[in-house]
């Protein structure tokens, strides 16, 4: 055979033939297929003839393919040959051109399968590769995608081929950034290259088309096929786009993509940067364009997710520049660019940030400031962003003051809205100006030699200080709290300018002062200062280099150490401060007549720190005015005091002078008591000129600042005043006391106290000896005191008992004689109803009788009492002899008397003053002191007696005797008796340590640790033994119940009936049988049980907490045993147990997180065995406990993680075994607990079960490999066999919430348990359910729409509730032997739940299931139907929607027999509930997703759908209506779709007709009026007959509502009737018949019937509608047809409502009938027409003055209708010979008719003219129009030539009325005017 290029021109030549020959599609489909590959390789023949010819073929082969649209291509053959490796360029192109025709006409099936081959076929030339993935992008959006992931990754096989799949993503993305309606002409689009908008822009998409490429681009990216990293890029593109369509799904799948991205990988995020830039290519024609705005929004929400190495510092600083000075930006970019700022400042890398952070600052202050224009939200990130700067990078910040300036008058001028971010960004800013202490060799080094106390600050220090005591004094609060904020954070505490600004905020502003007052004293309050942790810099030099601001910062209140500046810098400040103020006059206060250089409140604020700093400076470190320190004050002022003006003690006597004259107040009284109580020899002769202003204040209403002038004025007296003015001036103050008010005699009288009292000390000190009982002035105050004490105003008793008390501590009182007022009756009686007498008493007998008397007795005030018990203290100072023992003796009797811990304090006071004979709270006087009047024997025999009332079980003297023996082993601890019975006081302090008062275990534990710090070792390791024995279990023994034993502190439980407190057994057995409740009684006993089992236990603990503190070495063997049993007491619900096993716990153990990890298991082992302990507190506190035990900052631990497993003990829980024994014990434990009696215990164990599941679900993550499988191993199956089953609903909702978060990485281990875990699931849906949205719904039951909207919201937060969440990613695992088990228990549920969610649930599980298994569970979806039909049922119309979905996903599996059973009952139930909006839902999801199997089945459901889509819409059924009108359009395919199903709608129709229903019977009519109105003429004469016999059938009988619906669907079908038909007759007699009904509403409507038939049918009724009808339009009013008597009848009768009404309904009855005489004028039949022909316009005419307007134009357009058809009209008309004309009717007529037709015709022509000249006159466009009309007509039938008359009379009339008819401008009437005027003039002879 011949094989050179001839041989191929000829086997070319028969191809061509073979092509040519090929007269079909399907033959030249299999030629091309068979021919074209060959013919396409030959073009790589040598020869040129041969490729010559091969070009010549494929020419052909082409042209022809253009034209045949059908015609296949063997696409797959032309790829493999364009793969080849042997493929020339040449062959390429040729095969290329045949790929991109064939492509697209192939199924998607192929274009999926050949996906792979097209996008991989072409490394090398790009424009070819270009072209091949070109083909893909329009398929993208049909493409099948495989569901096996593993299938989906091999679509397109690019694994191998990273390049192609690069270049295949960048042209996704190309595409995913062009703009809609782009055309080559324009400029290349931001985010694109030249080159990339030219390859892409070829392809002239419409903006239509694009959209839906993108669509397809976006679901071909979520389809998996890809990694995620590979799409993130283009889908955060596609996130951006304009259209929703586009952008929604992208977001979502972002939303997925963004929790699973690592965005340290600089990989996932260096596409950003380079996307949001332009990626520099040194190719211009590759050069990308930065992307527009909306883009770079979306690439900025994902920069600020960059952590670590992805955030890359030079890219980065151009996004920031582009974001916010870049032409493509909008404001939220700026935002979002801003937030990108702060994430680079605070997590880049910081060697590369600390090089532009400069930069980064310029551009920052760019856009905020005074003069910037941005928005709010704008400036609000940009202080953030700076505030971050100033945090990163403050050495930046440091070297700019000017700019902290400019943000503070920001901060003074700007919006509202700026304030929190500006205050953000300065206080940020703060620390870079810190004030630090420096190294030896740096410049800013504090010299040794210099004072410490001072601060050396460099120049940008003294300007910031400057700047901020502008802002210091500013009236906006937030900018002096910013300069607080300066002050407290750049210099030291000790520095006083900063201090004294701190002062004058804290004194203006209220709102800062606790912040403020926290800085300076180390508190927020004042009175809750810590003295011991205050120092002063000239006392505590040594630690300035230690302490740092930074420090002081961040320590707790606790922790802070406040170092308190020098006294006399601080004072030389405020002193020069002061001075510069009042020199300028304009921030001074004037009060009174002294002029203050502060307010008030700044002045007190100065005066307490100056206070403080004074007194720390003078060594003291304690509260100020401690009067065991005074010494030490009185030492300072004595050595630092000069009286010159640079000295800073005499500025404070100045300034505290200045203020006490202006005005009065606590603060500047107690600083002027301090110096004069210190030195008075040096200021109180100095201040006697200010005794007048204190003189005037002791009339102050206020007792605190009476007392306080009154101790100021006693020493100015005593120091001040000679011996002889001294006696003077109290001669003089004693004789005017009785004379002086109330309040002033208080006073008065503390003056004599302390004036007396000071100068007696001062006689002592000096060593002068005056005769006392000669000193007459004393005497007397003595006397007038001693009086005092026995009146009846409690305010004058208090002076006196204090008088007393001062007096006596200093000197002893003279016993002489006085008169004193006593009461004559009995005490307790009235005080008003009290009479008095005069006896003669001592004053030593007075004063110790009434003192002791105010003591003892329980209705004085609490205040005296304990004044009282402090004066008695004092009287055995100064008298020893007279008073000591009969103290001793008398307190002793006060044991079992009602007191409160004060007092007792106060007695214990007075009790170690008597004993020691000085001043306890002063201190000894010197060490050889002895109190000669309290031996050591009596000494002994009143510790004796103390120790003996220890066991007393009276809890009032238990408290005494707690209180008076501490205090007495604390001051006499060195007496021999204290010392010899150490044993003694032990066993005491032991047994007051199991009492049931709190307040009296923490004294004898306090007691106890006293009487430990005297023991030796021996002593103290036996007393530790005992405390740790009674601690770790022990009890005390119980005490003996009786019937007078109080079990309850007074007043703890309650009242009884009669009003008595409840203390005794009795009164607990009385309460009980009161409330009929014996049982109670047992109750009370456990309480007062459990009281005595935790007093116990907490009473030790106080012991312990002083005992440890100690000796914590010694307990180190005891901690294993310990430390269990304090965790779980830690967290007792009682706070005041609590919060002591808290303290002791904080003594014990330094490092708890230490201590709590070293014994993790024998703690949690201890709280496993309680948490089911019999009370319920227990339980409780184990509940907390192990929930705090679990907050471990790695987690959860585990045994498996340690390698050692558990021995079992004996009473733990029997477990499998489990990897974590532990976890699944403390799931059944907590499980139990849940299930509790008590309700706090089950809400404790319910958080912490959440808790846990929580920390399970985060344990068993796949991150953790094996430790995570055994969480899930040992949790998960206990879960689902106990907890998802279980009785209690928060167990199963707990449960279900782990199981559900735990799905993801442990499912598989779910399937054994998915048949009991999805009911259980679907039932907590409903459980779950918010309760105040089910509240709302059934509040809204009378709102049908309100309530339909409220649970469509229910129902969505069903569908997105997490045990929805979990079924949906339990459904994967689900498989036909699982439903099958899981059926019938969700099938009950479908069925016979009651919760909204639960029924929500179902269904939405139907439809996933169906979805997952398709066709599988076929055999089971007839039992889903019938449930679901269930669903459409329920009273609930969400409930109904959700089912009706469900049934559309399962019909399209269902069997046959299913499916026409399904069909049956929807007819059935919308004959039962036509309402029931469910049906149309059904119909409608079964056409949306099977809409082929509807098609199949149209017979059983177009007959519905037809009928229902009829039913008369109203209010309610109006949605109902249309939603089956959308469904008729969906399904049918118009007009033909009716006429197609005549033959099963109409017995549909049939059915409805003859149903006993009303409404159905109109619905059908209804429907037969839309079968003739669209089928009209085409309607086959059969079907229209056998419509009219139903409805003809269905007219018979009673009228009904709707029943006109029948006649006028008569009336449609009568339209393409023949009218010779047989059945017209019956059609005119049913209409007439139903015309002569009598009700309204109903003959008008037959009426309009009866003529839309007469009209049509064209036959002569006229006489018969003209005689029924007549007397109609003569009734002037319309009467009720009704036989009730009752109805009224006359319209006198009606209300205004009804008569309206009625008048309505008449006029619109006359408008009918005129309609129909109109229309049933007949047209044919002379005879009629010549009898009634006058009449009836004669009388038009006269009828239309009388009628309404709507009446007179129906009655116009009837003539218009007469005039139409009358016959006389016609020029040939002949007049009928009718001689008995007139005998027939009577007309009423007075002149004789006329007998010639132009007679006649002239006479209808006048009256009808007439008629037309009286609407004319009428102003209404609708009667005008007519008239015209009318006279239109006339013309029209008159316009013949025998006519000439009647038109002149046509014309003159016009003529007449044209005037009147032009007065209306409708354009109708001119239009009108202007035809007749052109017809007239037509017919006028003269032209």
């Amino acid at each position: 055979m011949e094989t050179g290029p001839n041989a191929e021109i000829e086997l070319l030549e028969r191809v061509l033939l073979r092509l040519g020959n090929a007269d079909s599609d399907e033959k030249l489909e299999a030629a091309v297929g068979k021919f074209l590959a060959p013919v396409i390789l030959k073009i790589n023949s040598p020869h040129n003839a041969v490729r010559t010819k091969v070009v010549e073929v494929l020419t052909h082969i082409k042209r022809r393919l253009s034209s045949r649209g059908q015609v296949q291509i063997p696409v797959e053959a032309l790829l493999d040959q364009y793969a080849a490796q042997d493929s020339s360029t040449f062959l390429k192109n040729f095969a290329i051109i045949f790929i991109a025709m064939g492509f697209p006409r192939l199924a998607v099936e192929q274009q999926t399968a050949l996906a792979s081959k097209v996008v991989g076929c072409e490394d090398k030339l790009e424009s070819y590769q270009d072209k091949l993935f070109a083909l893909l992008l329009p398929v993208l959006a049909d493409m099948k995608i495989p569901d096996d992931p593993a299938q989906r990754s091999k679509l397109l096989d690019l694994e191998d081929k990273p390049v192609i799949g690069a270049n295949f993503l960048s042209l996704l993305q190309d595409v995913l950034l062009l703009p809609y309606g782009i055309t080559q002409e324009q400029d290349v689009p931001p985010g694109l290259s030249p080159y990339s908008f030219k390859r892409i822009i070829a392809y002239n998409w419409r903006a239509e088309e694009l959209e839906k490429v993108k669509k397809g681009i976006v679901r071909f990216l979520c389809a998996s096929v890809f990694s995620d990293v590979q799409i993130f890029v283009p889908l955060v593109v596609a996130s951006a786009d304009t259209r929703f369509s586009v952008a929604t799904p992208a977001i979502a799948e972002l939303s997925k993509l963004c929790t699973m991205l690592d965005f340290s990988s600089p990989a996932v995020t260096a596409p950003l940067y380079t996307l949001f830039a332009g990626n520099q290519n040194k190719l211009t024609d590759r050069q990308t364009r930065p992307c527009c705005a909306r883009v770079r929004q979306k690439l900025l929400q994902y920069l600020i997710k960059c952590r670590g190495k992805s955030i890359n510092v030079t890219k980065g600083l151009q996004v920031i520049f582009d974001g916010l000075f870049g032409t493509n930006t909008n404001q939220k970019c700026k935002v979002l660019a801003l937030q990108f700022v702060e994430l680079v400042l605070r997590d880049g890398p910081r060697e590369l940030v600390s090089k532009v952070s400069r930069v980064i600052l310029t551009g920052i202050t760019k856009v905020i400031g005074r003069d910037s224009n941005e928005p709010n939200d704008v400036q609000n990130t940009a202080y953030s962003a700076l505030a971050q700067h100033a945090r990163s990078f403050p050495q930046d910040v440091s070297q700019d003051l000017k700019l902290v300036l400019g943000y503070f008058n920001n901060l003074a001028s700007c919006a509202p809205e700026l304030h929190s971010s500006i205050r953000e960004a300065l206080v940020s800013m703060a620390p870079a100006f810190a004030w630090k202490t420096k190294e030896k060799s740096d410049a800013m080094e504090v010299d040794e030699d210099i004072d410490s106390s001072c601060v050396k600050l460099d120049g940008q220090q003294h300007l910031l200080l400057a700047m901020l005591l502008d802002n210091a004094e500013s009236k906006v609060q937030i900018v002096q709290n910013v300069t607080s904020v300066f002050l407290t954070s750049c210099y030291p505490e000790y520095y006083a300018p900063a201090r004294y600004l701190l002062l004058l905020i804290a004194g203006e502003r209220n709102s800062l002062r606790e912040n403020v007052t926290t800085y300076l004293y180390g508190t927020s309050k004042k009175d809750h200062v810590n003295y011991s942790m205050l120092s002063s810099i000239d006392q505590a030099k040594n630690r300035i280099s230690s302490e740092s601001i930074s420090d002081f910062n961040h320590l707790s209140l606790e922790q802070r150490r406040v170092l308190l500046p020098s006294f006399e810098v601080m004072m030389s400040h405020v002193h020069e401060m002061a001075d510069k103020r009042l020199k300028k006059n304009t921030s001074c206060v004037v009060v009174g007549r002294t002029k203050l250089p502060y307010s008030l409140e700044v002045y007190e604020e100065l005066l307490d720190y100056l206070r403080l700093c004074l007194w720390y400076s003078a060594g003291v470190v304690a509260a100020p005015g401690d009067e065991k320190y005074a010494h030490e004050l009185r030492k300072y002022i004595t050595l630092h005091y000069e009286e010159k003006e640079d000295n800073a003690l005499h500025q404070y006597v100045q300034f505290v002078q200045r203020s006490v004259e202006a005005k009065r107040s606590e603060s500047n009284l107690i600083c002027l008591y301090d110096l004069l109580n210190a030195a008075p020899e040096l200021f109180a002769a100095k201040q006697l000129h200010l005794l007048e202003p204190l003189g005037n204040t002791l009339k102050d209403v206020s007792e605190t600042m009476r007392i306080n002038v009154a101790q100021v004025y006693g020493i100015l007296w005593a120091f001040g005043l000679s011996d002889e003015k001294f006696d003077e001036e109290v001669g003089e103050c004693l004789n005017s006391l009785t004379q002086k008010t109330l309040e002033h005699k208080h006073g008065w009288l503390l003056v004599v106290g302390h004036t007396f009292n000071r100068k007696i000390a001062m006689l002592k000190q000096e060593n002068k000896t005056k005769d006392i009982a000669a000193w007459s002035q004393f005497v007397n105050a003595v006397k007038i005191i001693s009086k005092s004490l026995c009146e009846s105003q409690w305010l004058l008793v208090s002076a006196a008992v204090k008088c007393i008390s001062m007096i006596g501590k200093a000197v002893e009182i003279p016993n002489v004689t006085v008169e004193i007022q006593v009461p004559s009756n009995d005490g307790d009686d009235d005080e008003e109803m009290t009479d008095y007498t005069s006896i003669d008493s001592s004053t030593k007998l007075v004063i110790f009788g009434v003192v002791f008397q105010l003591l003892r007795s329980s209705s004085v005030r609490q205040k005296i009492r304990e004044e009282s018990a402090r004066c008695l203290g004092y009287l055995a100072i100064g008298d020893g002899e007279h008073f000591t023992k009969r103290n001793l003796e008398k307190f002793l009797t006060l044991t079992k008397i009602q007191k409160d811990a004060a007092l007792n304090i106060a007695i214990s006071e007075a009790i170690v003053n008597t004993l020691c004979g000085y001043d306890v709270n002063k201190g000894q006087p010197d060490e050889k002191f002895v109190n000669k009047h309290c031996n050591d024997g009596d000494f002994e025999q009143f510790l004796n007696s103390l120790i003996r009332l220890v066991t007393e079980p009276n809890p009032h003297s238990r408290q005494a005797i707690s209180v008076w023996l501490l205090a007495v082993v604390k001051h006499c601890s060195q007496r021999p008796a204290v010392l010899a019975k150490k044993e003694l006081l032990q066993f005491a302090f032991t047994e007051l340590l199991s009492d049931d008062s709190e307040f009296v275990q923490d004294v004898a534990s306090r007691g106890l640790g006293l009487v430990y710090s005297l023991s030796d070792s021996g002593s103290q390791s036996d007393l530790a033994n005992s405390l740790l024995d009674q601690l770790i279990g022990g009890k005390r023994k119980v005490n003996q119940v009786s019937a007078d034993t109080e079990l309850f502190a007074e007043g703890m439980l309650g009242k009884t009936p009669t009003g008595g407190n409840i203390t005794t057994y009795k009164e607990l057995c009385s309460l009980a049988s009161d409330l009929n409740q014996p049982d109670m009684i047992y109750q009370f006993m456990q309480l007062a049980n459990h009281n005595a089992t935790w007093t116990s236990k907490l009473g030790a603990a106080f012991g312990l907490k002083t005992l440890s503190a100690e000796s914590r070495q010694k307990m180190q063997p005891y901690l294993g045993k310990i430390i269990p049993r304090l965790y779980r007491y830690k967290y007792d619900p009682t706070p005041k147990i609590q919060n002591s096993m808290i303290s002791i716990w904080d003594t014990i153990v330094s490092d708890s997180k230490e201590v709590t990890e070293r014994y993790y298991w024998e703690i949690l082992r201890e709280l496993l065995d309680n948490l089911t302990c019999k009370e319920w507190r227990v339980r409780i506190a184990c509940c907390l406990a192990v929930r705090d035990l679990l907050k471990r900052p790695n987690g959860l631990k585990l045994r498996s993680e340690e390698h050692v497993r558990r021995v079992p003990t004996a009473n733990s829980m029997d477990v499998d075994e489990v990897p974590e024994p532990e976890l699944k014990e403390l799931w059944f434990q907590l499980f139990r607990v849940m299930d509790d009696i008590h309700e706090g215990t089950r809400v404790t164990a319910h958080g912490t079960a959440s808790f846990l599941g929580k920390l399970c679900v985060i344990a068993s993550s796949s991150d953790h490999g094996k430790s995570g499988t055994a969480v899930a191993s040992s949790t998960l199956p206990f879960l689902l066999e106990t907890g998802v089953g279980h009785k209690v609903p928060e167990i199963r909702r707990v449960s279900i919430k782990t199981i559900s978060d735990m799905i993801d990485s442990s499912g598989a281990l779910i399937v054994p348990h998915l048949a009991t875990l999805i009911p259980c699931l679907l039932r907590a849906t409903g459980e779950l359910e918010n309760t105040k949205l089910s509240y709302v719904s059934t509040r809204l039951g009378a709102d049908n729409e309100a309530q339909e909207a409220v649970d469509t919201l229910r129902a969505e937060a069903a569908k997105s509730h997490h045990t929805m969440e979990t079924i949906g990613k339990c459904v994967r695992y689900i498989d036909y032997a699982v439903l099958e088990k899981m059926t019938p228990e969700v099938l009950e549920l479908m069925k016979g739940s009651v919760n909204l969610g639960t029924k929500i649930g179902c269904a939405h599980f139907v439809c996933l299931i169906s979805i997952r298994l398709g066709k599988e569970m076929t055999p089971l979806v007839g039992k889903y139907i019938r449930a679901c039909f269930v669903g459409i049922k329920d009273r609930n119309a969400t409930v109904r929607k959700y089912n009706a979905s469900a049934i559309g996903h399962l019909l399209g599996l269902a069997k046959e027999q299913s499916i026409k059973s399904l069909f049956t009952k929807l007819d059935e139930l919308y004959a039962e509930q036509p309402g029931n909006r469910s049906i149309a839902l059904t119909i409608q999801s079964i056409n949306k997703r099977h809409h082929e199997l509807l098609k199949d089945y149209m017979d059983s459901m177009l007959p519905l759908i037809f009928f229902a889509m009829h039913e008369e819409p109203n209010e309610e059924t109006k949605a109902n209506v249309e939603l089956w009108k959308e469904l008729w359009i969906d399904v049918s395919p118009g007009d033909a779709g009716i006429r197609l199903n005549l033959n099963v709608i109409i017995p549909k129709l049939e059915s409805s007709l003859t149903d006993a229903s009303w409404s159905r019977k109109a619905q059908a009519a209804n429907a037969i009026q839309t079968i003739a109105t669209r089928l009209s003429s085409s309607l086959d004469e059969p079907d229209r007959l056998r419509l009219i016999k139903l409805l003809l059938s269905g007219l018979q009988g009673r009228t009904f509502e709707g029943k006109e619906r029948l006649l006028q669907a008569l009336a449609g079908l009568t339209k393409g009737l023949d009218r010779n038909h047989e059945i017209c007759s019956s059609i005119i007699d049913a209409a007439m018949r139903e015309a002569r009904k009598r009700e309204p509403v109903y003959r008008t409507k037959a009426l309009a019937s009866l003529g839309e038939i007469l009209d049509q049918l064209e036959a002569d009724r006229f006489e018969e509608v003209y005689n029924m009808s007549w007397n109609l339009l003569e009734k002037k009013e319309l009467r009720k047809e009704s036989d009730d008597e009752d109805e009224p009848s006359t319209s006198q009768e009606l209300s205004a409502d009804e008569r309206n009404k009625r008048a309505q309904t008449l006029n619109r009855l006359k408008e009918v009938v005129w309609e129909t005489l109109g229309k049933s004028w007949p047209r044919h039949s002379i005879e009629t027409q010549h009898r009634y022909q006058l009449f009836f316009a004669e009388n038009c005419t006269s009828i239309l003055a009388e009628s309404t307007r709507p009446v007179q134009v129906s009655l116009l357009a009837a003539l218009t209708k007469y005039i139409e058809r009358l016959h006389v009209f016609d020029e040939s008309a002949q007049l009928p010979d009718l001689p008995q004309i007139n005998q027939e009717k009577k007309i009423k007529t007075e002149a004789p008719a006329p007998k010639t037709r132009e007679a006649i015709v002239e006479k209808i022509c006048t009256d009808v003219l007439a008629a037309v000249a009286l609407a004319a006159g009428v102003p209404h466009s609708g009667l005008k129009k007519e008239a015209l009309n009318i006279i239109l007509m006339l013309i029209k039938r008159l316009s013949g030539t025998k006519n000439q008359q009647p038109l002149s009379l046509i014309r003159r009339s016009f003529e007449s009325n044209l005037e009147k008819f032009q007065r209306d401008s409708a354009p109708e009437i001119r239009c009108r005017i202007k035809d007749i005027e052109e017809k007239l003039s037509k017919l006028n002879p003269e032209n």
